[in-house]
């Protein structure tokens, strides 16, 4: 219901009437109006971030994933990881740890970790809660973002700076970490699903990941 309330287009009278039936039928139910209002709130802040950005998928003609091959774990574990990953769109190709480009003497300066792309984890200093996240542009241009939103208080733009917000809780900017490297779109939902998914500490994160499978669990142990 709540889903309906912020995702189907109405007047302002008739989203106050449907947020009344939202509150009516949870009163019914027992549910406490404060829980009610906080997942309205939820909802809200997801709709104003989709609407916010001006950013815009790109199309992949091909989408893979590649992971290193572990021999007899990628005959085994290889299977159920592909099966998961196609239902996703996703084809899984393995490569070799121990290539020549690897052994070799490397022409080009390294690209460092706040100028890539990929997988980003962000802790809390008051708690143990961390913030996993993805970017496909700059890891330090999508952390500057997260940081304007918590000093200005704009939870609607940040699940860091919403929990910043309601728990009065300082983050730990100084620990940021840049988790992994990925250079194609089509990968990032893939790993950071494996990270929120294998994460030992609680999440700020508002949103499940990506892609829900246990199998990621596996995947992480042996890749």
């Amino acid at each position: 219901m709540a889903h309906r309330l912020f995702n189907i287009p109405m007047e302002n009278s008739e989203f106050e009437s449907e947020k009344e039936r939202i509150l009516l039928a949870a009163n019914l139910n027992g549910y406490d109006e404060k829980f009610v209002y906080k997942i309205l709130r939820k909802h809200e802040r997801k709709r104003f971030r989709s609407n916010a950005t001006t950013f815009k998928p790109e199309k992949e003609e091909s989408q893979r994933v590649s992971l290193p091959f572990h021999p007899p774990n990628s005959n085994t574990i290889g299977q159920c990881i592909r099966k998961i990953l196609s239902n996703h769109g996703l084809k899984v190709a393995y490569k070799s740890s121990n290539t020549l480009k690897d052994c070799l003497v490397s022409l080009k300066d390294k690209v460092p970790p706040e100028e890539r792309s990929g997988i980003y984890e962000i802790p809390c200093e008051a708690c143990s809660a961390v913030y996993i996240g993805q970017t496909r542009r700059k890891f330090k241009s999508r952390i500057k973002e997260h940081k304007n939103a918590v000093e200005n208080n704009r939870s609607n733009e940040s699940s860091v700076a919403a929990h910043a917000s309601e728990f009065n809780h300082s983050i730990d900017w100084e620990k940021v970490k840049f988790k992994k490297c990925v250079r194609k779109a089509s990968h990032l939902n893939a790993w950071e699903s494996m990270y929120i998914t294998t994460s030992e500490r609680p999440l700020m994160n508002e949103d499940d990941a990506p892609i829900i499978s246990p199998l990621f669990n596996l995947a992480n142990k042996n890749v």
